[in-house]
């Protein structure tokens, strides 16, 4: 009969999809009372002679922590698709050109880049305007939001 295997001695293996609360980035907005929207006026604060550098731990410049993980996602999926708006121009500019010169008679490129801009907005909508996340994650942000504003005005009323 084998003998059972002891894995104690190896470390556990770290969860890259739950939320890290001694990341520096990490704050947890669930229950926190929203401020209030016209606060008293604070006086501007005085220049510093010199700005300090602020230092970040150092499992912030780690490559498995989470806000790192999100934000190399996010950076990858913009470089993939300013490459892919770089494609979209050349390929338009040669369209133009075979249109011009073989056909100039007829305009047919147009479709073809019409067609492809419709495609490309969703990619850049996705990545520059939502910043990676998805539509359900949006809306959800969304709505939390403004549950939070109704949980404030519910306050006030009373």
């Amino acid at each position: 009969m084998p003998t059972p295997v002891d894995y104690s001695s190896q470390e556990p293996q770290r969860d890259v999809f739950t939320l890290d609360q001694s990341d520096p980035l990490f704050r947890q907005r669930i229950h926190d009372k929203p401020t209030p929207r016209n606060p008293a006026p604070t006086p501007p604060p005085k220049p510093a002679l010199k700005p300090q550098a602020v230092e970040l731990p150092a499992s912030f410049y780690e490559a498995n922590s989470e806000s790192y993980l999100r934000a190399r996602r996010v950076a990858e999926m913009k470089f993939n698709t300013i490459k892919l708006l770089i494609a979209y121009v050349l390929v338009s500019g040669a369209l133009v050109a075979l249109n011009v010169f073989l056909y100039p008679g007829v305009w047919w490129c147009y479709w073809p880049i019409g067609f492809w801009a419709v495609v490309m907005a969703f990619p850049v909508i996705k990545c520059f305007l939502f910043r990676g996340r998805d539509i359900r994650s949006v809306i959800e942000m969304r709505l939390h939001k403004m549950a939070l504003r109704e949980v404030e005005r519910f306050d006030t009323d009373l």
